[in-house]
């Protein structure tokens, strides 16, 4: 996976030793210097904190999954210089019941709960409209960016593009801010053991991925 880079330092150095009845027919050049990613920094409204409360049991659908949200989230991704990048979650629990979510934990039983969408919306990219466009290798190609809500996944890159309908992916970008919509589905109520009270437990980073 390629990282964006930013050239801070190049040195050229030659070399070459020159007697005085004889010249050297040919000369090293070494070149030294560092590289190094541009510095983004996310923010979350609350912390990142969001707080489902108490959902009763009854509330659950039998037979199918239980869909409960949207729940706000505000984010800002804030970067020295405009640069691309793409965002990717991790699951930090890996009990999700969709590869493409992210877990909530399990009950006492053991069970998965179910798993959350983080549906990216609204979003400013320097001002101007971003249009989501994602990737499924890792970059080499894109979708065409659009409007609308776009999920932030696991198994794909999210970055966003300050034009509609290009297929060139993430535009460099300073200064984005949005909206997460997070949507949780819960397991039908008959793979649940439900007897007793059921922590919801779910944890999830958001990468910002240099390209």
């Amino acid at each position: 996976m390629k990282r964006s880079k930013t050239l801070l330092a190049l040195a050229i150095l030659t070399s070459a030793a020159i007697s005085p009845a004889t010249f050297a027919q040919s000369a090293d050049v070494t070149i030294a210097g560092r590289i190094s990613p541009a510095s983004c920094a996310v923010t979350l409204d609350n912390g990142g904190v969001v707080e489902m409360g108490e959902i009763p049991a009854k509330m659950l659908n039998t037979n199918s999954n239980t869909v409960l949200g949207p729940y706000p989230l505000a984010i800002a991704v804030t970067c020295d210089s405009p640069i691309r990048y793409a965002l990717q979650g991790t699951d930090n629990t890996d009990t999700s019941t969709a590869i493409h979510f992210y877990g909530l934990g399990l009950t006492p039983a053991g069970e998965k709960i179910g798993g959350v969408n983080v549906l990216l919306t609204d979003v400013i990219a320097d001002g101007v409209p971003g249009y989501g466009t994602a990737s499924l290798d890792s970059g080499t190609t894109w979708e065409p960016s659009g409007g609308g809500g776009s999920s932030i996944l696991r198994v794909s890159l999210l970055g966003f593009n300050k034009e509609s309908g290009t297929v060139n992916g993430p535009t460099p970008i300073a200064s984005l801010r949005g909206s997460l919509s997070l949507l949780a589905h819960i397991q039908p109520a008959r793979n649940l053991t439900l007897t007793s009270i059921v922590p919801i437990n779910g944890s999830a980073t958001l990468n910002i991925i240099y390209l």
